[in-house]
């Protein structure tokens, strides 16, 4: 009997089941209908804005189970200006700023806040290779606003505005914007004029008066502005992410200086793309387009591919000219050499034809072999002047080494020999200084050489923004950090760039180490200087310190074989900066910086104002103290290479 009830009673809940299931089926079907249910559709895009820009991430931002907006940690590195590391054996995301260190467990509710346990609402993850952290517990931890629109989709993350007052005394500052500007004893022309201030000072306001301003000078003297002839600090743009303002002009070309030994041209702006072809260090490529980090460049045979940003220098070039080796222009032939039907035994790709050709002022060769070559290894050497290419292959033995005549553009002659047992060279002898590109065909059996003469007219510029250094974990260097959370990689990125625009705008040639954040090495950032036949280079920065107090401008130079010019050119820099700047003159330092020490041209390290100092930190997070650093930068330049 026990038996039977129990199987009654399961009988009877099987169809109670069926029942319950086909109600709930009507009642869903009814719901749709009328409108109250809506199907669920795919997952939208999720935005994320920072202080009002857009911000793009390699990864699609998504929610997840527990409604929380998840981010790659590069997002959080790059947007949030913050360091990550990562401890594989213990699977641990360790983002830290100044002051702040949080520690977060792959599939884990429990982070670490300064050593202090947090219960979290989701868990970081890892999903298709990336790790993924939540945006909002990260944000809000290092104090940044988190908001979310539904409506946009968009997460608007906002940053505390740096103080507008004195720390300190509870003040406002501002600083003169006019040339020279009278004080004078009331609020209005009609009053005494007592003195006058140029640009860039510095002043305490201390009361108003309609549109004019009392305040305390520099030397502790007080008196009467008129309001429109200052900017207060910290309420003009002191974005330091990209703006129009520092925009380069419209007719700029500009061109990749490639920056590592071999690098891959893709079909698309990604790692997920193919390679289709490869460039080598000092190939100098036109852009024509670019996308978050990556740039479409013209290929020197014909066609066009995507190299990454972190891998290149970008050059800006106000009077160009478009290329004329787009691929559809016949060379000229100069001259040429051919093995003939010769063929040579073993695995290395035997060079049977070297053609010299010339587009215009370049001379173009083109070194043929009977299987695909490897991308030669380029370097230039001096005295005689000569470009190098060294190539995995061989020539015939038995003939002589052949020398072509060329005499045109930048090469005198171009020499073929078997350098050792693996590896066939082509000299090309310098008569003026060049610059020199590579290509490789689709077959891999033909590499092409261009070679054009450098302008020794025009001046090149080298400019360095300190950090940005890619670190593991796709995490970046921001720099230093100031007090409010203003990071100096902004900074630096923001004077370089208007610094930049001076130059060009003086008919310069600009190249910048980096634009966005950088694969190289500051060995690397040091090499552009001779890569580019540049004049000089001047690597920018803000100081920092353990005591906040401290302040003032210093620009360092390095004791290498170009001490003399490094100096004169720091000296300069340093004058023109304590002029328009008004801060402390901490003068020009002998310094065994790296990116000094390995730089073969003049080089000097600017450190702008003390980003650890709070009143230093709310003028470098200024608009207009940033363009004064980036005038007075400009004009130590001029001024060096007006005495040169």
């Amino acid at each position: 009997m026990r038996l039977f009830y129990k199987k009654g009673r399961l009988h009877t809940m099987k169809y109670r089941i069926q029942s319950y299931n086909f109600l709930f089926l009507i009642l869903l079907l009814l719901l749709l209908w009328t409108g109250i249910v809506v199907p669920v559709q795919a997952a939208e895009t999720i935005n994320i804005t920072v202080d009002g820009m857009a911000v793009k991430s390699d990864v699609s931002p998504y929610i997840d189970a527990n409604n929380r907006t998840m981010v790659p940690v590069r997002f959080i590195s790059e947007a949030l200006g913050c360091y990550v590391s990562w401890k594989q054996e213990k699977k641990l995301i360790r983002v830290s700023q100044p002051g702040t260190v949080v520690e977060l467990f792959i599939d884990q509710r429990i982070a670490y806040v300064n050593g202090d346990e947090q219960q979290l609402d989701t868990t970081a993850v890892l999903k298709g290779g990336r790790t993924m952290v939540p945006l909002r517990f990260l944000a809000e931890t290092f104090g940044l606003e988190v908001f979310w629109n539904g409506e946009e989709r968009t997460v608007a993350i906002k940053t505390p505005a740096p103080p507008q007052t004195d720390p300190k005394t509870g003040m406002r500052r501002a600083v003169v914007n006019g040339d020279i500007v009278n004080i004078r004893s009331g609020p209005g022309t009609n009053y005494d004029r007592l003195t006058q201030v140029s640009r860039g000072t510095m002043l305490k306001v201390l009361a108003e008066s309609g549109s004019w301003l009392q305040v305390e000078l520099p030397g502790g003297d007080r008196g009467w502005i008129a309001g429109w002839l200052v900017d207060f600090i910290g309420t003009s743009n002191g974005d330091t992410k990209p703006g129009g303002e520092y925009s380069m002009p419209s007719d700029t070309e500009r061109s990749a200086l490639v920056m590592k030994p071999s690098v891959n041209i893709r079909s698309g702006p990604g790692l997920q793309h193919p390679v289709i072809s490869r460039a080598t260090m000092g190939q100098q490529l036109d852009i024509l387009n670019e996308e978050g980090s990556w740039y479409a460049v013209r290929l020197p045979g014909g066609g066009s591919g995507w190299i990454a940003g972190s891998l290149i220098a970008v050059c800006y070039d106000g009077d160009k000219e478009e290329s004329d080796t787009g691929g559809n222009t016949k060379g000229k032939l100069i001259s040429r050499w051919s093995a003939g039907e010769t063929m040579m035994p073993g695995e290395l790709p035997f060079i049977a034809d070297l053609k010299v050709e010339h587009y215009g002022s370049k001379v173009v060769l083109k070194i043929s072999a009977n299987s695909p070559l490897g991308m030669p290894s380029a370097f230039q050497l001096n005295n005689p002047s000569r470009l190098v290419f060294d190539f995995s292959g061989r020539i015939v033995e038995d003939d002589p080494a052949p020398s072509l005549a060329v005499n045109h553009g930048a090469v005198r002659s171009v020499r073929l020999g078997q350098l050792d047992g693996r590896t066939a060279r082509i000299v090309a002898d310098l008569q003026t200084p060049a610059s020199y590109a590579l290509d490789r065909s689709s077959d891999g059996k033909t590499i092409t050489v261009y070679i054009d003469t450098a302008d020794l007219a025009r001046r090149v510029i080298v400019i360095d923004p300190g950090h940005g250094t890619l670190n593991e974990w796709d995490s970046y260097d921001p720099g230093a950090i100031g007090p409010s959370g203003l990071r100096e990689w902004d900074v630096n990125r923001r004077i370089s760039m208007l610094l930049g625009n001076i130059l060009l705008k003086e008919g310069c040639t600009v190249i910048y180490t980096n634009e966005t954040n950088t694969g190289l090495s500051l060995e690397e950032r040091a090499l552009v200087g001779s890569l580019s036949g540049a004049d000089l280079l001047v690597s920018i920065h803000a100081n920092a310190s353990t005591n906040p107090s401290l302040s003032g401008t210093m620009t360092f130079y390095h004791h290498n074989s170009r001490v003399r010019e490094s100096m004169a050119l720091a000296d300069y820099i340093q004058t023109e900066l304590v002029n328009r700047l008004q801060r402390q003159d901490k003068g020009i330092r002998e310094a065994n910086f790296l990116v000094l020490r390995s730089c073969p041209i003049p080089a000097v390290l600017v450190e702008v104002a003390f980003i650890s100092n709070p009143e230093e930190e709310m003028l470098l997070a200024d608009s207009a103290f940033q363009r004064r650093a980036a005038e007075a930068i400009a004009l130590g330049i001029k001024r060096y290479l007006t005495a040169q």
